[in-house]
């Protein structure tokens, strides 16, 4: 991917879904792509080919957040739907349409989901205050990360894997040891609650967004807010970075689509919606996003960037 953005156009609108898209999920090569759905639904896209692929039904309550493995065979939905009064977070096989497994724990609904890149972990944040880290081949809970005060509405790992990023309604972002569940920074991040938190590429920062409408970037080793970026109206709902570690996509409640410079600080393009920007997601070299709204649309666009 090279350094300068030249343009953005809308390549397709995607219809199937009959409430707000509440999250999304691409595979690294931009080919697949997955959303969540209030209407109790995840659906996956071949963006390639701008066609639906499949619809995954069997869910009894809204789907909160979604993951995608990097081959696209399995998918990972978060959800509202409680079992033996826990929430439950479902792994499915794409090949098949079947579910492989439930992971059962959080005692409210799951809100958040992401995947450890090493492909056999997976991590859950929920409205129980709680962060839940799985070993996904046998199902079982290897921990159990506890220090927010409120519901964690984002996950993230770093790209090696060696730590996680949980953002919560308490306004903080906290950064956890994966290998042993132990805290080692809580960031007071963002005013009213931390909606959204990506890591770079190369692991050294992170990129949030809360309900006081900024971006904060920030040193993940040394706990360390490193800049501001102003420019939305109102709550940053989700952030996504590109795979050269430059541009950062962001998406709000005030309708709009934001792509930062993130050495500079300054927006690069801007689009304005019909609804709220709710999730984004980008492929690896920047040059597909994909991003889920309120008002039930699910958007594709392809990003041009030259010399």
């Amino acid at each position: 991917m090279t350094s300068t953005f030249q343009s953005a156009a809308l390549r397709t609108t995607f219809a199937g879904h009959t409430r707000r898209v509440s999250s999304v999920a691409l595979t690294p090569d931009g080919r697949l792509g997955l959303t969540g759905s209030l209407d109790k639904s995840a659906r996956l896209w071949d963006l390639a080919a701008a066609a639906p692929l499949k619809v995954l039904d069997g869910h009894a309550r809204e789907v909160n957040g979604v993951a995608l493995t990097r081959d696209g065979k399995t998918a990972f939905c978060a959800t509202g739907e409680m079992m033996s009064d826990a929430s439950v977070t479902r792994i499915w096989d794409l090949r098949t349409g079947q579910v492989l497994r439930d992971l059962t724990g959080h005692t409210g609904e799951v809100s958040a989901v992401a995947l450890h890149p090493g492909g056999s972990l997976v991590a859950t944040g929920g409205v129980d205050a709680t962060v839940r880290l799985w070993e996904i081949e046998s199902g079982h809970r290897q921990s159990v990360l506890e220090g927010h005060a409120g519901w964690v509405r984002t996950v993230a790992f770093t790209p090696g894997g060696e730590r996680i990023l949980t953002g919560g309604m308490d306004g903080t972002l906290r950064v956890w040891d994966t290998g042993t569940a132990r805290s080692v920074h809580v960031l007071e991040a963002h005013g009213g609650g931390v909606h959204a938190v990506a890591t770079s590429p190369d692991g050294t920062k992170a990129i949030s967004g809360g309900r006081d409408t900024q971006l904060r970037l920030w040193d993940i080793a040394a706990g360390r807010c490193l800049k501001t970026l102003d420019g939305h109206a109102e709550s940053v709902r989700s952030v996504a970075w590109s795979g050269d570690g430059r541009w950062v996509l962001s998406g709000s409640q005030d309708k709009t689509l934001r792509l930062w410079d993130v050495g500079s600080g300054k927006v690069a393009w801007s689009e304005t919606l019909s609804g709220w920007a709710l999730a984004v997601a980008l492929s690896n070299d920047g040059r597909t996003a994909l991003v889920g709204t309120y008002d039930r649309k699910v958007l594709l666009y392809d990003l041009t960037f030259g010399a």
